[in-house]
């Protein structure tokens, strides 16, 4: 399908006299001046009616891990079974919700030695702010448990 266009305008854009309809955008028409045909920068009530957008709760569990693991005072470990060696392991959460709100349990590994409540509280505080911010939802609590205490660096190899 194609835009019909002035004789002299270039192709993709609408005459003026076409798009609009008051007496002062007409006279740049008369002299042939054409406009790109560019949608208007739409409101809050136009985009609201094209759809919406809905964020799985696999996400959010992804981004609570994520924060968890990048705040100070945590660390990962060592995932060992009977000698083997399986990698490393951070931050495990679980999310739960209904509606606009979710419920987070997360299982932190931190540094030891360390202010233990002080780096629980931090991270309690940066999960929340990156939930919040990059999500649709609000965190309506989150439960944190310390799943290890490790010495950074005393790494086995």
């Amino acid at each position: 399908m194609s835009t019909p266009t002035e004789p002299g305008g270039r192709a993709g854009t609408v005459p003026l006299t076409e798009r609009t309809g008051p007496a002062e955008d007409a006279a740049p028409a008369a002299a042939g001046a054409t406009r790109p045909a560019v949608p208007a920068v739409p409101d809050d009530d136009e985009a609201a009616g094209r759809g919406r957008l809905d964020v799985a709760l696999s996400v959010v569990r992804k981004i609570a891990e994520y924060a968890a693991d990048h705040t100070a005072g945590t660390v990962r470990t060592q995932r060992r079974l009977a000698g083997l060696d399986l990698g490393e392991s951070g931050a495990s959460a679980k999310v739960s919700g209904y509606g606009e709100q979710v419920d987070v349990r997360l299982e932190v590994p931190l540094a030891y030695p360390a202010r233990i409540t002080e780096s629980a509280a931090a991270v309690r505080d940066h999960v929340r702010e990156r939930v919040q911010t990059l999500t649709p939802y609000r965190v309506r609590s989150l439960d944190l448990s310390v799943s290890a205490l490790t010495d950074p660096t005393s790494r086995r190899d």
